[in-house]
């Protein structure tokens, strides 16, 4: 069957994408990029309703501090409580961003994942996993893992640990995407109880900044992921439909150590010591576009509302949460000394969300 101009550009362009990769990676990894998985057919599945939300707003809580345990806990707490979630007797993924190798900000801090692993546990859920998929030119994931010490925190909070390239496949079509058609995405994700999105804030030199909806890049397999075809215009469009593959019950944002500048792999940090929780998924991308941009050193999110990044803007039309500022109550609270440096960026935050 011959292949359309598009599925040429397509194909020459994954290629050059994965030279690095083919140059140094084992024949396993080859399998995993050139090849289109076997997997069954499924539904998306419907968008649930929110567990945390007041007086029809989604409820954002931002709380300070030093200790990732202490203040996941009081987060949760100021939401309405770890039990919306419905851990008991639960099959729960915890999916954090771990992109390569890297510490913080290029990956989410292991501490978090920690706490949060400690606390479904607590909280009666029947298994805890922790998942990704890392680069298409940084794989194999297994390794990164290990290396970020990913593994051991997970390990030491009794979850089991996958790398996703590894795993099974479903495929997709989602009747309401636009641009990506259809896509596989990874079956451990799509098919857990509970599913809980544990991103790292930073700046992004293509997609403009990475947190909630883009960790979800991580479960779709290397060949449709929307890097592969970024010169198509709609990279940003992919990103938020990929989103209908799976629907986190929370987002828990790691700002312990956040990228203002460069990214996804490498860039500028900020020592910022935030977590930013959520059951709304944009919301929380709102939220944390305010704080990149309260920093200033990102041109490409300067120079407009946070509302019109085509991110958040396909994804609020496609429901997957708020699509401004305004539907979005934020809390906050530091469980440790706050510098004046937090106060000023909640009062930035604010503010942008207003205006969004």
């Amino acid at each position: 069957m011959p292949f359309s101009r598009r599925e040429l550009f397509n194909n020459a362009g994954f290629g050059l994408l994965l030279l690095p990769a083919l140059l140094r990676s084992p024949r396993t990894i080859l399998r995993h990029l050139l090849f289109d998985p076997e997997g069954p057919l499924v539904s998306p599945k419907p968008i649930p309703v929110n567990p945390f939300m007041r007086d029809g707003r989604s409820l954002v809580c931002i709380v300070y501090g030093t200790d990732p345990g202490r203040m996941l806990r009081r987060a949760l707490e100021l939401l309405g409580g770890i039990d919306r979630l419905g851990l008991r007797g639960a099959r729960v993924l915890l999916k954090p961003n771990v992109l390569n190798d890297q510490p913080p900000p290029s990956t989410t801090n292991p501490l978090v994942v920690k706490a949060m692993a400690d606390m479904a546990r607590a909280h009666g859920a029947a298994e805890v996993v922790v998942a990704d998929g890392s680069g298409i030119i940084r794989l194999p994931t297994s390794a990164n893992l290990t290396n970020t010490g990913m593994r051991a925190a997970a390990e030491s909070a009794g979850a089991k640990v996958l790398a996703l390239e590894d795993e099974l496949w479903v495929r997709l079509e989602p009747s309401d995407a636009k641009a990506i058609g259809h896509f596989y995405f990874s079956q451990p994700v799509y098919d857990a109880d509970v599913v809980i999105n544990m991103p790292v804030i930073k700046t992004h030199r293509f997609a403009e900044f990475s947190c909630s909806l883009k960790n979800f890049v991580g479960a779709v397999h290397p060949r449709y992921r929307p890097s592969v075809t970024f010169w198509s215009g709609d990279w940003h469009e992919r990103i938020a439909e990929i989103n209908l593959a799976v629907h986190p019950a929370l987002t828990v944002a790691d700002g312990t150590t956040t990228m203002i500048e460069g990214g996804p792999t490498s860039g500028t940090p900020a020592k910022t010591d935030v977590l930013i929780c959520s059951g709304d998924r944009v919301a929380v991308d709102l939220t944390a576009m305010a704080l990149l941009r309260s920093f200033g050193k990102s041109s490409k999110l300067q120079g407009r509302r946070i509302g019109d990044q085509r991110q958040i803007r396909r994804a609020a039309a496609l429901g997957l949460g708020v699509g401004s500022g305004r539907g979005i109550e934020l809390i906050t609270e530091a469980v440790d000394p706050a510098p004046p440096a937090f106060l000023r960026l909640v009062e930035h935050i604010r503010q942008e969300l207003l205006d969004a």
